[in-house]
């Protein structure tokens, strides 16, 4: 996921000079580049399906789920995850929230809360089982002044044991499990090959080679352009495929709206337990700030690629896909906020 933009800063666009104004806007947009690329996605998936569904021909959406966890695994700083792991209380809520918890009580919400389109409802229940974000919740939670190494080292436990968990969880808490039994055997092994074995190869190359290392340093921007690049595609090429078949004419602002309004409550609900049970077992701040971001947070990635592998007979993908985007939209615009805030508090 991309981080989400810290506060503007002072006088804003009409002090700058034009030079610095653009330099300005250029930065805002790079900051700012997987929220505004899945927006165009969603606008011209359904405005021109015909793009979608012909880049759909070409590229496989395994392979652009392979590719973003190898990119992932390149820029995985597992050296700093190390300095983290004396934090057993932390690790173990942390660890617990992120691949349990929160998934049982996302789901719980959700079907208090049934939505009209019933893809809405199967949506978000996809998108709470999900493990932590692969690096907007690490980032978030340094940008506030949060424990870095613990971020990292739950991201890094929760995205390897995610993929074992991840298709139990559907099976047991959701309706997809109710409909239609999983192949939990055949997801977990095509999430090992589509997602683990990528992430560890791209790791393993920077482990092994330094002018790789180096190189991953240099370029660290072009690989995350890349990677953003590859998942806007995913939704784009499902949204695309959707609009072809006309099942968005149905859908009114009022359930996009309801949607929406769904996922960030779950997402607050989601923080607030964080927070609250961080606090019980009397975490310091920096400590109480990783578990808050990062706990909290679900990763959109591994939503697409499970959504790619699911087997047919749930309804529209495309509609599927929806909610997990709008999940992870409002969940970078809550934080982003949360960030923020937070930050000004520690320097008052």
């Amino acid at each position: 996921g991309g981080g989400g933009g810290g506060g503007g800063g002072g006088g804003g666009l009409d002090d700058m000079p034009r030079v610095d104004r653009w330099a300005f806007v250029r930065r805002r947009v790079k900051e700012q580049l997987l929220p505004i690329g899945l927006l165009l996605a969603i606008t011209v998936g359904i405005m021109f399906p015909s793009l979608g569904v012909a880049a759909g021909k070409f590229a496989v959406t395994n392979y652009l789920a392979a590719g973003i966890f190898f990119i992932g695994g390149m820029k995985l700083r597992t050296e700093e995850a190390r300095n983290a792991l004396n934090n057993l209380p932390a690790i173990l809520w942390g660890t617990c929230s992120i691949l349990l918890v929160s998934a049982v009580l996302g789901t719980r919400v959700n079907n208090v809360f049934p939505l009209t389109v019933p893809e809405f409802s199967l949506g978000i229940a996809l998108f709470v089982c999900m493990p932590c974000t692969i690096n907007s919740g690490a980032a978030l939670a340094a940008q506030s002044g949060g424990n870095f190494a613990l971020a990292l080292l739950l991201t890094l436990i929760s995205s390897i044991l995610g993929v074992f968990v991840v298709p139990f969880l559907l099976n047991n808490l959701t309706y997809f499990g109710a409909s239609v039994s999983l192949p939990i055997k055949e997801m977990v092994v095509k999430l090992c090959t589509t997602v683990l074995l990528p992430l560890f190869l791209g790791k393993g190359l920077v482990v092994a080679s330094k002018t790789v290392k180096g190189e991953v340093k240099r370029r660290g921007e072009l690989l995350g352009l890349v990677s953003n690049v590859l998942i806007i595609m995913t939704p784009w090429i499902q949204i695309s495929r959707s609009a072809q078949r006309d099942v968005f004419s149905a859908v009114t602002p009022a359930e996009l709206l309801a949607v929406v309004s769904l996922g960030s409550f779950i997402h607050i609900i989601f923080l607030i337990m964080n927070f609250l049970v961080s606090g019980m077992l009397r975490l310091s701040t920096e400590i109480r700030k990783s578990i808050v971001f990062v706990a909290s947070s679900k990763t959109l990635p591994l939503a697409l690629a499970v959504l790619a592998i699911l087997p047919p007979g749930f309804g529209d993908k495309g509609l599927i896909a929806l909610p997990c985007i709008l999940g992870h939209f409002s969940q970078i615009v809550i934080d982003s906020f949360l960030v923020a805030n937070w930050k000004s508090e520690k320097r008052g």
